[in-house]
């Protein structure tokens, strides 16, 4: 018969814990559990101090595993975006371990090892935009873009070295394959933005899908690969729709005629 009691939570830690001379153990925060040795004597504070001890494993576990989720070089994230989904993001980001950076402004960004831009706003150029997104992906950093439409969320495929599909691209390639591309060309033209708050579950999923990419990135998970080619479509109910789609080089423009 196993022992189903004389679990504690353990103090300013996550986890729980069970102090006693049959089963002593620790439930990590991540649903591990560790054996307890060296038990303290009789008394309540030789108890309390034995706990603090142990408190003070379980932090410096729950660290380490966070260090290694964002290892160096893949930690610091700047995120744009003032938006409910930016600060949702960046919240979740900062809660897993990363070292968040929120966007100033500046013209000239601090250095960063990825760029977060995934905001409830329609897609459209925006040259001042681009120019300081340049700048960074130029200093290594990985970019993750999204964008609303409609009631939908849209995260176009990780950019990692460039020769992933641009968001443009994307557009051209709905287009071609959709059965109502000049509705489809004129809605997008229009930069139509829907008033309405995103619905709490696409907010919600689109916040985990973003943070399921970025720590394949820092792992360097081999799902990576399907990252960087996957338009992903967040909102048309609780499942996620994902389209292949494959950067491509510009054709040349074309020469003028000689007069």
């Amino acid at each position: 018969m196993y022992p189903r009691h004389d679990w504690r939570p353990l103090p300013a830690a996550r986890g729980e814990v069970r102090v006693s001379t049959d089963m002593p153990a620790l439930r990590t925060g991540s649903g591990d559990f560790l054996r307890l040795h060296d038990l303290p004597g009789p008394g309540r504070v030789p108890t309390y101090r034995y706990l603090l001890r142990v408190r003070r494993a379980a932090l410096e576990r729950d660290r380490r595993a966070l260090a290694s989720r964002w290892p160096e070089g893949r930690r610091r994230l700047l995120v744009l975006g003032r938006g409910r989904l930016g600060r949702a993001l960046a919240a979740e980001l900062a809660r897993s371990g990363a070292e968040v950076v929120r966007d100033d402004g500046a013209r000239t960004p601090p250095h960063t090892d990825a760029v977060v831009d995934v905001r409830e706003v329609p897609q459209r150029r925006d040259a001042e935009l681009d120019e300081r997104l340049e700048h960074l992906l130029a200093d290594g950093a990985v970019l993750l873009r999204g964008r609303r439409e409609g009631g939908r969320m849209l995260i176009f495929p990780l950019v990692v070295d460039g020769s992933e599909a641009t968001p443009d691209q994307v557009a051209r390639r709905r287009l071609a394959a959709s059965p109502a591309a000049p509705e489809l060309s004129s809605w997008l033209a229009s930069g139509h933005r829907d008033p309405r708050p995103l619905r709490r579950a696409t907010l919600t999923l689109t916040v985990a899908r973003c943070l399921a990419i970025l720590e394949d990135w820092a792992a360097d998970d081999p799902a990576l690969v399907e990252h960087r080619r996957l338009l992903r479509v967040v909102g048309d109910g609780l499942r996620e729709r994902t389209h292949t789609v494959l950067g491509f080089d510009e054709p040349a423009p074309r020469p003028q005629a000689a007069r």
